[in-house]
């Protein structure tokens, strides 16, 4: 897909942020080493927890 062909703005492009999975980042092993309690689920309700890494530099 060309620049030209793409949904997304070349604005918006460079705001994006790739997610932990693209970085190598093993998301379920990181929130059990910190003590979460996090599993996958095949229901489509119920109480979900979101996670989500905070970077500073």
């Amino acid at each position: 897909m060309t620049q030209a062909e793409s949904p997304v703005s070349p604005k918006k492009d460079q705001e994006v942020r790739p997610l932990m999975e693209a970085c190598g980042i093993d998301v379920f092993k990181t929130a059990r080493n910190n003590g979460f309690n996090i599993d996958t689920k095949k229901e489509t309700y119920g109480k979900w927890n979101y996670f989500a890494l905070v970077l500073l530099e």
